[in-house]
C-alpha cells in the first residue's frame, strides 16, 4: 500500500504537470491510487505535421512486402519491418536504402513461422514471437540462429497449446501476452487463460500482472463472441523504466501501471464516452470473426460488438510520457488531420492532444511512432489484417503495402 509521503508526492508531481488547468483528483481503489483525468488536456492541444522522408513498397518492384506488423528503430535509427507473411525482417537504413533481410519461413534453426512480433531481447538479440505454437525464435543481428525462448507455463498447458500475441522489451524487462488453451475437464470444450507475465531471459516467469480465464463449451448453443475473445493485444507498452502500461477494460478509458515486479502502482483514468462502430466497421469486424469461425468443425453463431474498444493503440515513449489513440480519433479524426492523440506524464496528468496533420486514414492506415522525431505509415494495414483472416476476399484485390517514413515536426 502506498504511504502518505508516496501519495502526497504523486499530487505534487501532478500540480507542476498541469500548467493551465486544475490537477486531476486522485481517489484510492484498495490502496492504489486512481489518477482521474476531465475530457480535456492540461496544456491544450498540439499540431504536428508529417514530413515525407521517404517510402517502400507499393508498386516498387524492388523491394516486396507482405503484411507488416511491427515497426522497431535501433539506437542508430535503423528500421526494422516484421513481415508476418513472408516470416522475416526487412532491415532499411535511416535514410531508406535497404540494408539486409533476418529470418525465414521453416522449422529449422533460426526459421519462424507467422511471427506475430519482433522485440530487441535484453540478450542483445532479436527475436521474433511465433504465434503457435508460441516461442521466441532469436537471431543475431547478422541474422544467425541464436536459439529459442520457449516461456515456462508451469505445465498449464498439458494437452493443449500456447500461442503469443505480443511482446515488449524495455528497461531489462521482458512482457509477453498470450493465452493458454486446455482441454476443459468434461471434454466438450476449452479452458483458455489470457495472460500479461513478465520473463528471465532463461524463461522462468517473474511477474504476472494479468490474466482472465474463460470456457468456450462446445455444442447446442454455443456461440461465437467477440467479447469472449477480447483481451489488451495491442493496448500494451513497456517504458524505458521497464513499467508496463495497459487498458485492461475494453469499455474503460483506464491505463494500468503496474511495477516491473507486478505491483499495481497507479490507474490513469480519463473521461471518455464510448464510441459505436458505424456500418464499415462494423462489417469488418464481423468479416473477422467470419473467418475466425471457418476453423471450428461445426458452424456457430456469431456475436460481434456495437462499441469498439476505448483505447485503440498506446505506447510509451522515450521520455516516459504515454501515448493513447482513442477509438473516436481512429475512426473519426479531425477533418485535414490523420488523428488526434491524448497523451499523459508518467504519473497520469492528461498532459496535451497532439494533433498529427498528415495524409492516411487511421481506419485504414497504421501510423507507428518512434522516437527522435520519426513516425512510420503502414498503408492498409488494417485491410491486410482482414486479408489474412481468411475472410476479406481476394488478397490481390487489395493494393500493395507501403511503408512511409515521415519526420515528425
Amino acid at each position: 500500500m502506498k504511504t502518505l509521503s508516496t501519495i502526497s508526492a504523486i499530487l505534487c508531481s501532478l500540480v507542476l504537470a498541469g500548467p493551465a488547468a486544475a490537477a486531476p483528483a486522485i481517489t484510492m481503489v484498495e490502496g492504489v491510487p486512481h489518477v482521474l483525468n476531465g475530457a480535456a488536456p492540461a496544456g491544450g492541444v498540439r499540431t504536428v505535421n508529417l514530413q515525407e522522408q521517404w517510402r517502400i513498397g507499393g508498386d516498387d518492384e524492388d523491394v516486396l512486402l507482405g503484411i507488416i506488423t511491427r515497426v522497431l528503430v535501433d539506437g542508430a535509427n535503423n528500421v526494422y519491418l516484421l513481415d508476418q507473411q513472408l516470416s522475416e525482417v526487412q532491415v532499411f537504413t535511416p535514410g531508406g536504402d535497404h540494408l539486409k533481410t533476418i529470418g525465414r519461413q521453416g522449422d529449422g534453426p533460426g526459421e519462424v513461422n507467422n511471427p506475430g512480433d519482433v522485440v530487441f531481447m535484453p540478450d542483445g538479440t532479436l527475436g521474433l514471437v511465433q504465434i503457435f505454437p508460441g516461442k521466441i525464435v532469436k537471431l543475431t543481428m547478422d541474422g544467425n540462429p541464436a536459439g529459442e525462448f520457449v516461456p515456462d507455463t508451469g505445465g498449464a498447458t498439458a494437452g493443449g497449446f500456447l500461442a503469443l500475441i505480443n511482446c515488449r522489451s524495455a528497461g531489462g524487462n521482458l512482457v509477453l501476452s498470450g493465452v493458454q488453451i486446455r482441454p476443459n475437464d468434461a471434454g466438450n470444450g476449452q479452458i483458455r487463460d489470457y495472460f500479461v507475465r513478465s520473463y528471465a531471459e532463461d524463461g522462468r516467469q517473474q511477474a504476472h500482472y494479468l490474466g482472465k480465464q474463460a470456457e468456450w463449451v462446445f455444442g447446442p448453443g454455443f456461440k461465437f463472441r467477440e467479447i469472449d475473445n477480447d483481451f489488451i493485444w495491442w493496448r500494451m507498452d513497456v517504458g524505458p523504466d521497464g513499467r508496463l502500461v495497459v487498458n485492461e477494460p475494453r469499455y474503460d478509458y483506464a491505463l494500468s501501471v503496474y511495477a516491473p515486479d507486478g505491483t499495481l502502482e497507479r490507474v490513469i483514468e480519463r473521461e471518455y464516452t464510448s464510441w459505436e462502430r458505424n456500418e464499415t466497421v462494423y462489417k469488418r469486424y464481423e468479416a473477422i470473426m467470419e473467418g475466425q469461425s471457418a476453423n471450428f468443425p461445426f458452424p456457430v453463431e456469431r456475436e460481434v460488438e456495437k462499441l469498439e474498444q476505448d483505447v485503440g493503440e498506446l505506447r510509451v515513449a522515450r521520455d516516459g510520457r504515454i501515448w493513447v489513440l482513442p477509438s473516436r480519433q481512429m475512426y473519426e479524426p479531425e477533418p485535414g488531420s490523420f488523428a488526434t492523440y491524448d497523451v499523459f506524464t508518467p504519473d497520469g496528468t492528461f498532459a496535451e492532444q497532439v494533433k498529427v496533420v498528415g495524409p492516411g486514414n487511421p481506419a485504414a492506415d497504421r501510423l507507428v511512432f518512434a522516437d527522435d522525431g520519426l513516425a512510420f505509415m503502414v498503408t492498409g494495414f488494417w485491410d491486410a489484417v482482414l486479408s489474412a483472416s481468411a475472410a476479406g476476399g481476394d488478397s490481390d484485390d487489395a493494393e500493395p503495402m507501403s511503408v512511409i517514413c515521415y519526420k515528425v515536426q
